[in-house]
């Protein structure tokens, strides 16, 4: 299965963080076949493992969760009133198709209105909209129907705008960040099933990144690694933002990380990722410090420490429904981890 696939597969289901079962079970089917051991802890990420009794031990992580809103009240009318769920940007809400997942499994449409220009105040018909003044129509006449159909405080869900190809060589979904990630951690476990390395692999889908890296926390612990790369989606260049502050840029291939709001990454494993793009003959780039955070920033402290690297693909627009990134740039992503490792596994310190 190629990588459009796998994003094909990966980006439709419903993962907003704690809610990661829809996903997790498409991950389950892809990665089963491929694992010397497929677990999952007691947080809900899922752990593909090959030679798990190996080591050294490398960790290969990327999450399953999406930004998302959760229902805050349901209003007698029967709008619901909702919060930020993981950081959503509110500004593009407004008008916003919205799937709601009151159990795994269950949806439940819905839409995020918004008072026309005709009868909007003049004063606030410029401004970007707080979370308190937007609300989602089921439309439902009354509180007792959306209860009915699954809408409760609490119930999560996630704003939706369709996937697939756009442009050249384009793919666009709500959740690239972080399902393209997922992408490749899938592929390259099937790549590697075909002639397992000589030490431990563990590749983790982790849950709830976006409310805080809490289920990499826990599952580093669990792992033990010895080394790690987090596989991620980062922001990419956006007209009218100057070139300063652009993390990453489209179609120059996958951004190494130096340091970021979370973590410095070891001088050694950003050059082994360079020379492992070299190797593999496809171009990255140096993502632009010191802006966002990933999976890197938990596991890089667990235990006594854990030298973490980080990669990834440029995206337009994440934390909106429509994110988007170059086909080309995810394709290198894979080549460099399938070079890397290698490398890795070299840089282990001996353990004592």
């Amino acid at each position: 299965m190629n990588l459009l696939e796998l994003l094909d597969r990966l980006v439709v289901p419903v993962g907003p963080p704690g809610r990661e079962d829809e996903v997790r079970e498409v991950v389950r089917q892809l990665v089963a076949p491929h694992a010397h051991r497929v677990t999952v802890d007691a947080l809900g990420n899922l752990q593909a493992w090959l030679n798990p009794d190996s080591r050294p031990r490398i960790m290969l992580d990327a999450h399953m969760d999406e930004v998302g809103l959760v229902v805050q009240r349901v209003e007698e009318n029967g709008f619901l009133r909702i919060a930020s769920l993981g950081g959503p940007d509110p500004r593009v809400l407004p008008g916003s198709r919205v799937i709601l997942q009151p159990r795994p499994g269950v949806h439940v449409p819905g839409v995020v209105g918004l008072v026309p220009p005709h009868v909007e105040k003049a004063a606030e018909a410029d401004k970007a909209l707080p979370w308190d003044r937007l609300y989602v129509d089921l439309g439902l006449a009354g509180a007792a129907a959306a209860r009915a159909a699954g809408a409760e405080v609490g119930t999560p869900g996630v704003v939706e705008a369709g996937h697939g190809p756009l442009g050249e060589g384009c793919y666009q979904a709500r959740n690239l960040d972080d399902r393209a990630g997922c992408a490749v951690l899938v592929a390259l476990l099937q790549r590697l099933a075909s002639d397992p390395p000589p030490f431990g692999v563990c590749c983790n889908f982790a849950v709830a990144e976006e409310v805080g890296l809490r289920g990499a926390t826990a599952a580093a612990f669990h792992i033990a690694p010895d080394l790690a790369l987090v596989l991620e989606a980062t922001v990419g260049d956006t007209p009218g933002v100057e070139p300063a502050r652009h993390p990453s840029i489209l179609g120059q291939g996958p951004a190494v990380t130096v340091a970021d709001g979370r973590i410095v990454v070891p001088w050694r494993l950003v050059e082994s990722l360079e020379q492992a793009a070299a190797q593999a003959g496809v171009p990255c780039q140096r993502k632009l410090p010191p802006y966002g955070g990933t999976d890197a920033g938990a596991i890089h402290q667990s235990r006594g420490g854990v030298p973490t690297a980080v990669l990834s693909v440029p995206a337009r627009y994440i934390h909106t429904p429509v994110s988007l990134l170059n086909l080309a740039d995810l394709e290198a992503m894979l080549q460099i981890a399938l070079a890397w490792l290698p490398r890795a596994a070299a840089l282990c310190e001996p353990r004592p």
